[in-house]
């Protein structure tokens, strides 16, 4: 099989391309990274399955093109068009992202502030005078146990006609405990 430079040329062009979409798959890992905050070994797992699967697709590329044999212009093709997508759209598209997650953050603390604290607020005023309430209640409870026990205060010991009697003291008897005259007080 004869290799011609034409040929090759539209090797190198397919290889780019192949380059660029997979510079544009790598760039959803990017923005997602940057958009929802993976971590370390999120990002690890992300890499590790984007490499086999960039190689499946260098590989598949290789059969398609030159019949499974693998040459430096189709990686050099690859890297090319991944080194143009990165200098070139993948700064705006990293731009974009970094900008809706600010815009993102923004919202949630503004839903944060002027709504989820209000009524977080709101629901901890209540559950203060429920608390208060209740133990106001126990009290109360508490109050009526003892009066059931003792339902009755003691009564107190009748001292009118004894000290009416020490004041009047003449030796006037009193009539059924009551005094004849009440004027004399």
């Amino acid at each position: 099989m004869e290799v011609t430079l034409s040929s090759q040329l539209l090797s190198l062009g397919i290889s780019a391309l192949v380059g660029l979409a997979l510079a544009v798959v790598y760039d959803v890992f990017r923005v997602t990274r940057i958009l929802f905050r993976t971590g370390k070994i999120a990002m690890y797992v992300q890499d590790i399955l984007y490499g086999i699967a960039a190689a499946f697709i260098t590989f598949l590329l290789a059969l398609a093109v030159n019949s499974g044999e693998i040459r430096f212009y189709i990686i050099g093709g690859e890297l090319i068009g991944m080194a143009v997508y990165f200098l070139t759209l993948g700064r705006i598209t990293v731009r974009i992202a970094k900008w809706i997650h600010r815009i993102c953050v923004k919202i949630a603390l503004w839903f944060k502030r002027h709504i989820s604290e209000p009524i977080k607020g709101f629901y901890e005023k209540k559950k203060t005078a429920i608390a208060q309430k209740n133990a106001e209640n126990k009290k109360r409870k508490k109050n009526s146990e003892r009066n059931i026990e003792n339902p009755l205060k003691p009564a107190p010991d009748i001292v009118y006609n004894r000290i009416k009697s020490f004041f009047i003291g003449s030796g006037k008897e009193l009539k059924g405990g009551i005094p004849e005259d009440d004027t004399k007080l």
